[in-house]
């Protein structure tokens, strides 16, 4: 018999499945994963919703290398629940001239509800990162995506010294109805980030996507607003059909974009599941990032 991970090139590795326990409490059923990744034990602190599986993904090998590819396929069954993170920022190493890829591609299924919440991504010097989302989601369920990307390690005067990033993401219902389909890309050397059409001078961006069932998605396009003053920015539009809301933040410090989009989750989270979203850790907090 072959499965999955037999056809997948030499790369790091994760497939993930969760499901609810004779108890109503989300477990993680099915778990693979080859190096670099590496997965913590599903955690149950968050006390308002004490059945929610919390689950933070690692890298045992450091930064992303040059010529690493590396896959994620994640499935939640029905009326699960889910909070998924990474233990760090994500930092993209130095590159001569190859480039490294990140394939992910998430399952909803009746009425489950994900929470992606990833700490920032770092492209270092002449880096060249794609990520790609393929998410599947039934018109029941509920995702709250999310990505900030900095714009390098200012540190180190690496600001948009990358070569190329590149975010694509596909969502389809079930029967392969496309909602959405995005395909962002910044290229220093073609064009400045700091274009108005582009960064306009901020640092950072961050991403939000929401996807809820019907009754939700009008009061959340209604009670999230766009922002246009100050050191941070965001813009609001509601997707195809009514189906979601997806929000671009700019700014000129992490810690800003990542607290606006913890306030969005938990928003989300109130509006759906009744309950706010915890506070963060104190050790998780990004404001080393700037730094790095």
């Amino acid at each position: 018999m072959t499965t999955s991970h037999d056809r997948v090139p030499e790369g790091g590795l994760l497939e993930m499945t969760f499901r609810l326990d004779n108890r109503g409490r989300t477990v993680l059923s099915h778990l693979y994963r080859r190096v670099p990744i590496v997965v913590q034990q599903a955690l149950y602190f968050d006390e308002e919703l004490p059945t929610m599986a919390c689950v933070y993904i690692l890298s045992a090998g450091g930064p992303t290398l040059e010529g690493d590819h590396s896959r994620m396929t994640i499935l939640l069954e029905p009326h699960t629940m889910a909070h998924i993170s990474t233990g760090a920022a994500t930092v993209v190493a130095s590159m001569s001239g190859g480039r490294a890829q990140m394939v992910q591609r998430l399952t909803l299924r009746e009425g489950s509800h994900l929470e992606w919440l990833p700490q920032p991504l770092i492209p270092s010097s002449g880096a060249d990162y794609t990520t790609r989302a393929e998410i599947t989601i039934d018109p029941s369920a509920t995702l709250f995506w999310s990505e900030v990307v900095t714009c390098g390690r200012l540190h180190h005067g690496e600001r948009f010294a990358y070569r190329k990033l590149r975010s694509e993401m596909q969502i389809r219902r079930p029967d392969g109805e496309l909602l959405f389909w995005d395909n962002l890309l910044l290229e220093p050397s073609d064009r400045s980030p700091d274009e108005w059409a582009l960064m306009g001078g901020f640092n950072h961006f961050g991403t939000v996507l929401i996807l809820a069932p019907e009754e939700h998605t009008a009061m959340l396009a209604a009670e999230i607003s766009p922002r246009a003053k100050g050191t941070l920015k965001q813009s609001v539009a509601t997707l195809n059909k009514g189906c979601g809301v997806l929000v671009r933040i700019v700014g000129q410090e992490t810690e800003s974009i990542v607290a606006t989009i913890r306030a969005l989750c938990s928003l989300v989270r109130r509006r759906v599941k009744g309950h706010s979203l915890p506070n963060e850790f104190p050790w998780r907090t990004p404001g080393e990032i700037n730094q790095l």
